[in-house]
């Protein structure tokens, strides 16, 4: 079992759903290159992004949690798996059955709970949920599914935990990939996610039109994600 401070929080169906977003900033085993690598207990820094994995309440149903994965690239690469981390001593997990359906256009081939169980591409650590896609052509990038725990209230912070080596938060299997995310090929990679995704913040300022027909300045800020306290397992 794990050990964890992460409570799950209730929000009313007319509250604005918050995001939870992980950067898929390492490698567990492919290539990257000129570089490989094969597991192990390490999640390595490749200089690069894969893509990001978002995690947010779902706007008809808010004891629900939308995944949305958004790969590098432009519809190049093919999702394979998703891994995520949660603590079920936060949940009544006795007489509750775990489900997950696919958004439109997408399909869900398999799902998996197991915690501690799952381990990605050779890595020595273990995740807890495992969301296998159905095949639906070349590429299902912006792969979104809803996962559900019965009548239980879920919230993203019930996700916002690492892996039993306390180094990533999620994993993801990505095919039709060539040597460099975003560069479509034969290949596959298992990455995951060592941080929350930090949205640039040098855009500079555009010009609008005004509703009345003139040119203002019209200056946007790019807000970052809310900074969450990480809730970090420990070993048994």
């Amino acid at each position: 079992g794990t050990t964890g401070t992460g409570t799950s929080s209730s929000s009313s169906p007319t509250s604005v759903p918050t995001s939870l977003v992980f950067n898929l900033d390492c490698v567990i085993s492919g290539t990257v290159g000129n570089n490989s690598y094969s597991g192990g207990s390490n999640c390595a820094n490749a200089g690069t992004s894969f893509g990001t994995i978002t995690l947010k309440e779902n706007a008809s149903d808010s004891k629900k949690v939308d995944v949305f994965v958004d790969l590098a690239g432009n519809n190049v690469h093919k999702l394979l798996d998703i891994n995520l981390n949660f603590n079920d001593s936060l949940f009544p997990v006795a007489g509750q059955n775990w489900n997950v359906t696919a958004g439109s256009g997408y399909d869900v081939k398999s799902f998996t709970s197991s915690e501690n169980n799952i381990k990605p591409g050779g890595y020595q650590g273990k995740l807890d949920f495992q969301i296998s896609p159905k095949a639906t052509g070349p590429s299902n990038d912006g792969y979104t599914a809803t996962i559900s725990l019965g009548s239980f209230d879920l919230d993203i912070k019930n996700f916002d935990f690492k892996d039993t080596l306390n180094n990533i938060f999620a994993a993801v299997h990505i095919g039709n990939y060539g040597n460099n995310p975003g560069v479509s090929g034969g290949n596959s990679i298992w990455v995951g996610s060592s941080s929350y995704y930090k949205p640039s913040t040098s855009t500079p300022p555009k010009k609008v039109p005004e509703p009345s027909g003139t040119l203002a300045l019209g200056l946007f800020t790019i807000v970052g994600l809310k900074s969450m306290k990480k809730h970090k397992k420990h070993l048994s």
